[in-house]
C-alpha cells in the first residue's frame, strides 16, 4: 500500500518541468526549445546525410536524440534519460566512423544539464549527466578521439559548447534559487505569524471568555434562587457557543496544511502574573483547593528584557489558568527559579483521573501554544501526567 502510495508522487516528480515555484516556463518557453530542437535535429541529419553511415537505425536514434530535446522543457528529467540512451544508442552504432559534423546525441545530455540547473534541480543530477554522458563518449571512441581528427574535432567542439551552457545555466540559476530561498522564507514567515495569532487570541479572547463562563457557573451555583438566575444560565450558554465557535475556528488554523498570508494583528499586553495568579487563588480556593507560588519576583530581573518578559508572563499565566480549570482537591504550586543564564518554572497540581474535560474550558491549544513560545525561545518544555497529578516544568535561556 505505502509503495503504491509513493508511486503517484514519483510520477509526478518526473514530470515536473521544474523544482522552483516562483518561476514555470510558459508556452513560448516550450515552443522556443521545440524550435531549438527542430533546428538541431535537421542540423545533424543535413550534416549526415553524405555520410557512408545512414542506415535506419543509426538514423532513428538520432531523430529520438532530437525528439528528447524537444520535450527537454515539458519533462527535464525524461527528457535527460532520452537523450542519455540514445547518446549510447548512437556511440554504438556510430562505431569507429566519424560523422561529418558535430553530433547532436553528444550535445544533449550537456542541454538537458543545463535545463536542470536553470529549473532548480539539483547540481548532483545535472552534473552527473554530464559526467557519465562524457565517460560514455571516451569509452566509445576509444583512442580515436586522439587519431582520428574528425573525431576529435567533434568531441572539442562538444565540450566547448557543452561548457558554455553551462556557465549560462549557472548565471541563470543563481538568481532564482536566491528567489526561491526568499520566497520559502516568506512562507515560514507567515506561517509562524498565523500560528503566533492563534497563541495570541487563544491566550486573550479565549481564556477571558472562559473565565467569564466560569464565573456565571459558580455564581449560578451559588446563589441558585436568585432572580436573575435564568437570564445567566441563557448568557451563559451563548458565551459557551461563542467560546466553542472560536476554538472551532483556532483549531482549523492550527492545522491549516497550507499557508495563507495574514496580517499581523495588534496583540495587547498580558495581564500582569501577580492578578492572572491571584484570580486563580481565589477560583481554587472556591473549589477547596490552596495553590502556593514561590519565585515570582524572578521575572522582575533585569537581565530579563520586556520581550522576553511578556513571552515568559504569558507562558505562566496558560500554566496558572490550566490550574483553575483543570485542578482537582488537593496541593497546587506554581515555582519559578532564576540562575542568571535560565530561568526555571514548574506547574503542578492535582487532577481528577475520572473527571473528563469540559471542551468548551478545554481546546487542547493552550499547552501547544505554551511550547511553540518555548521553543521559539531556545527553550524545553516537559509535560507529565500520572494518574493523580498533572506537572509542566519549562526551562527557558535569559542570555
Amino acid at each position: 500500500m505505502a509503495r503504491a502510495a509513493r508511486l503517484p508522487g514519483l510520477v509526478t516528480g518526473l514530470l515536473a518541468p521544474t523544482r522552483l515555484t516562483v518561476w514555470t516556463p510558459r508556452l513560448r518557453t516550450h515552443l522556443l526549445c521545440l524550435a531549438c530542437a527542430t533546428l538541431l535535429t535537421l542540423a545533424a541529419v543535413a550534416a549526415l546525410v553524405p555520410d557512408r553511415r545512414t542506415d535506419a537505425f543509426y538514423m532513428v536514434t538520432l531523430l529520438i536524440s532530437g525528439l528528447g530535446v524537444a520535450v527537454l522543457s515539458v519533462a527535464p528529467l525524461i527528457s535527460s534519460g532520452l537523450c542519455l540512451g540514445t547518446l549510447y544508442a548512437f556511440l554504438l552504432a556510430l562505431g569507429d566512423a566519424a560523422p561529418a559534423g558535430p553530433s547532436l546525441p553528444a550535445i544533449g545530455p550537456w542541454l538537458c544539464a543545463s535545463v536542470l540547473l536553470t529549473r532548480g534541480f539539483s547540481r548532483l543530477s545535472a552534473y552527473g549527466l554530464v559526467l557519465i554522458s562524457l565517460g560514455g563518449s571516451v569509452i566509445g571512441h576509444h583512442s580515436n578521439v586522439v587519431s582520428n581528427s574528425a573525431l576529435a574535432t567533434d568531441f572539442t567542439y562538444t565540450m566547448l559548447v557543452g561548457t558554455i551552457c553551462l556557465i549560462v545555466a549557472e548565471l541563470m540559476r543563481q538568481p532564482r534559487m536566491e528567489a526561491e530561498a526568499a520566497a520559502r522564507r516568506h512562507e515560514a514567515d507567515m506561517r509562524n505569524q498565523r500560528l503566533l495569532i492563534v497563541s495570541e487570541l487563544h491566550d486573550t479572547v479565549v481564556r477571558d471568555l472562559t473565565q467569564a463562563v466560569m464565573r456565571a457557573e459558580q455564581a449560578r451555583l451559588a446563589q441558585p434562587d436568585a432572580p436573575l438566575v435564568g437570564e445567566l444560565g441563557a448568557m451563559t450558554s451563548s458565551v459557551r457557543t461563542a467560546v466553542d465557535q472560536l476554538r472551532s475556528s483556532l483549531r482549523s488554523m492550527n492545522d491549516m496544511a497550507d499557508q495563507v498570508p495574514l496580517d499581523v494583528l495588534a496583540s495587547s499586553a498580558p495581564r500582569s502574573l501577580t492578578e492572572v495568579v491571584d484570580e486563580t487563588r481565589r477560583t481554587l480556593a472556591a473549589r477547596g483547593i490552596s495553590l502556593e507560588t514561590a519565585g515570582l519576583e524572578a521575572l522582575e530581573s533585569a537581565r530579563i528584557g520586556p520581550g522576553l518578559r511578556q513571552q515568559l508572563v504569558r507562558m505562566l499565566g496558560e500554566l496558572t489558568t490550566n490550574m483553575a480549570k483543570h485542578a482537582a482537591p488537593g496541593p497546587a504550586r506554581l515555582v519559578v527559579e532564576h540562575d542568571g543564564m535560565s530561568l526555571e518554572a514548574m506547574s503542578s497540581n492535582t487532577v481528577d483521573a475520572g473527571t473528563e474535560a469540559d471542551p468548551v474550558a478545554s481546546s487542547g491549544l493552550g499547552l501547544v501554544g505554551v511550547r511553540r513560545r518555548v521553543e521559539a525561545l531556545g527553550g524545553t518544555l516537559n509535560v507529565s501526567r500520572t494518574p493523580d497529578r498533572f506537572t509542566v516544568v519549562l526551562s527557558v535561556p535569559v542570555v
